[in-house]
């Protein structure tokens, strides 16, 4: 399976970082230790993780493919107002001045051994012709994507569609984005072609999309 490292040119977005600081403190009733006795170190706080997501089709979770992929994580942060194409992968952000995308910081889900800080961010609804992410697909791939809806309240639907013949092969249910859940689909290909996916009803969240048997 080939990685994609995409490299965005239009506007790229500085690195935001946070900086957990754990305390604890402790009440003590027992009676102080003698001089000489050296007082006991502190424990140290256990190390934070990003908590494990619940995926709505676990069976997809992990599955190892033979094809290409997508990962929000590899891709620079910034506004992309351009086609971005990645030759080797045959992956493309397709955006517009007008109709942008963006790759943005997201909270920190885990899904699998994926462990997702970044997501591509629609930026509102797309169609063929922009705000979609295509790439070349083969009769009897599979499509399986990672995404959620950008709204804390309403589910949206993310298009797989032949770019060619404009015909919709599938649409993903995108949940709610509750900081923490990923919706993980697939769609089934049933001829060779370029395909691509964009949502519709507002803005998007993809993290990672595979392509593949």
């Amino acid at each position: 399976m080939k990685r994609v490292t995409l490299s965005i040119a239009a506007v790229s977005l500085a690195a935001f970082t946070m900086t957990g600081v754990l305390s604890c403190n402790k009440k003590d009733n027992a009676p102080a230790q003698a001089a000489s006795q050296p007082a006991a170190e502190a424990p140290k706080p256990a190390a934070q993780e990003a908590p494990a997501a619940e995926a709505s089709n676990n069976a997809l979770i992990d599955r190892v493919i033979d094809g290409i992929f997508l990962n929000a994580n590899d891709l620079e942060q910034g506004v992309i107002s351009t086609t971005v194409l990645d030759e080797a992968s045959g992956f493309t952000l397709n955006a517009t001045e007008e109709k942008v995308m963006e790759v943005k910081k997201c909270d920190a889900r885990t899904v699998g051994s994926d462990l997702f800080t970044q997501a591509i961010s629609t930026k509102g609804s797309g169609k063929v012709d922009y705000r979609n992410i295509s790439f070349p697909a083969k009769a009897g791939d599979s499509i399986i994507v990672y995404v959620t809806s950008s709204s804390k309240t309403d589910s949206r639907p993310l298009h797989v569609v032949n770019v060619a013949s404009g015909e919709e092969i599938g649409t993903v249910d995108m949940m709610p984005d509750n900081g923490k859940d990923v919706t993980v689909e697939e769609v089934k290909v049933a001829e060779d072609g370029t395909y691509c996916v964009y949502a519709t009803s507002g803005t998007g969240y993809i993290y990672q999309i595979k392509v593949g048997k």
